[in-house]
């Protein structure tokens, strides 16, 4: 995806890394941007850059939602200059376009930030637990996005 002030593409786990530790690591009690799964087969980085700059980026996880293969969406992160201008919207919408033709999963699901939460739903999300608490980052709720909706049902 492209827009004038930046284009979305997959990006080595390297290329995301400073971005995560800036943006979802900085104030918190956490040691480390990496997370589980990182470095498995089938992970995808995606990046949002301007020139060679990353100011946003996400990854998806190969996982399970309700027992069927879903991804999980981990890491996603945007510069705070950048933060309100899409860049998070044109994440979601390139995960949509490149994977969900591809991906034989039922969705997306993630764990976000109380605060996020807003913005998950404007893109399709819905909010699927009571809001529960992430040690040492805080407040969360449980999220899904279906893609496939014919197979949700039993």
């Amino acid at each position: 995806m492209s827009t004038s002030t930046f284009h979305v593409a997959f990006a080595p786990l390297d290329v995301v890394i400073p971005l995560r530790e800036a943006i979802i690591i900085a104030g918190t009690n956490r040691d480390t941007p990496y997370f589980p799964g990182d470095e498995a087969p089938g992970t995808r980085h995606v990046g949002a850059f301007n020139g060679d700059v990353c100011i946003g980026c996400a990854t998806l996880l190969r996982s399970t939602w309700e027992d069927r293969p879903a991804w999980q969406l981990r890491g996603m992160a945007v510069a705070t200059i950048r933060q309100g201008q899409g860049v998070g919207r044109a994440l979601l919408a390139f995960f949509d376009r490149e994977l969900r033709p591809v991906a034989p999963t039922i969705g997306i699901w993630c764990n976000a930030r109380e605060k996020a939460v807003l913005f998950y739903r404007k893109a399709g999300f819905q909010v699927e637990s009571e809001r529960f608490h992430i040690e040492n980052v805080g407040p969360h709720f449980r999220l899904f996005k279906p893609w496939r909706q014919e197979t949700l049902s039993p």
